[in-house]
């Protein structure tokens, strides 16, 4: 009875010292994160800001700088896909008054006319990644290219922030491992019969392994002008057939509209700035894709996060 007694008044002082600890680890937790949370608003009132001159130019900066820049687009996409001018950038005045010091990366000299910034182009610190981009603009989300343009734009942030190039080395070695394992979670398309009626989608899903039908190039570019003649037939051809047709951005509006008003089609939509990523945005298209042919759950992956 008394070793019992003396049991119990041992584990009550052992309860009383480890709630003292814990007070003492809960005070110390509390001071480290008023410490962080001081040194995360310290390093948000000196982040790298500059601009940029097109979306797809966005998305690969901002996703490597992270929290260490504030990266503002020149132009964007509006609500039917089409590239406008930011609307920080839809009075030519804006441009004109931009500080002579401001920071800008283009993708080449085509890309600065585009955005407005070639008429003004007195500032120091523009800087071009390409002369001349070898492909089209939108062919930037090829997973063949869009890693080394990455790897451009790290030199650049590396060249104006020195201080954070392993931060920025860090953020491009994960935009890469996610980029691949977004690619990966696509495979499960592989053997899929698709017709893309633009080059912008159809590389994303040759990547992920599907087999790619197109229209004859003379036959796509009379659509492309507005004449339907045997498109109607040529669709339902393939729909026959239990091909996929997929229409993006990269089309006239007239001809996207006349495709988009059959329900066999599949839209492949641009992501949205500021509130995706691009690892993140093929992924979920992918899954889309997915679903939409199979009527199945997308099979679970583990994604990392941002």
């Amino acid at each position: 009875m008394a070793a019992s007694m003396s049991n119990n008044k041992s584990l009550s002082g052992f309860a009383r010292i480890g709630e003292g600890v814990f007070v003492i680890i809960f005070c110390v937790e509390i001071l480290i994160l008023g410490n962080n949370c001081a040194f995360a608003q310290a390093a948000n009132s000196s982040k790298l800001e500059f601009y940029v001159t097109n979306p797809w130019i966005y998305l690969i900066s901002s996703f490597i700088g992270g929290v260490e820049v504030e990266v503002i687009p020149l132009q964007g996409w509006n609500s039917n896909g089409d590239l406008v001018r930011a609307e920080i950038n839809r009075n030519g005045k804006f441009l004109q008054n931009l500080d002579h010091e401001a920071r800008v990366i283009a993708l080449d000299e085509q890309d600065m006319i585009d955005s407005g910034l070639a008429k003004n182009n007195n500032h120091a610190n523009v800087r071009i990644l390409y002369s001349k981009f070898p492909i089209e603009i939108n062919n930037i989300s090829d997973p063949s290219i869009i890693p080394f343009v990455a790897q451009r734009v790290l030199v650049v942030l590396s060249e104006w922030d020195a201080a954070n190039y392993p931060y920025y080395q860090r953020r491009l070695a994960e935009f890469q491992a996610r980029l691949s394992s977004s690619i990966l979670a696509g495979q499960v398309l592989k053997g899929v019969t698709i017709c893309a009626m633009s080059s912008t989608s159809g590389i994303l899903l040759q990547a992920a392994g599907c087999k790619i039908e197109r229209p004859e190039p003379e036959i796509l570019e009379q659509w492309r002008r507005g004449k339907f003649s045997g498109l109607r037939e040529y669709l339902d051809e393939k729909k026959s057939r239990d091909v996929i047709i997929i229409v993006d951005d990269d089309i006239p509006r007239n001809l996207k509209k006349y495709l988009l008003a059959r329900s066999d089609i599949f839209y492949w939509e641009r992501p949205q700035l500021d509130k995706t990523d691009y690892p993140s945005f093929l992924h979920e298209q992918y899954i889309s894709l997915w679903q939409r042919i199979t009527k199945k759950p997308f099979p679970r992956t583990q994604r990392s996060k941002k």
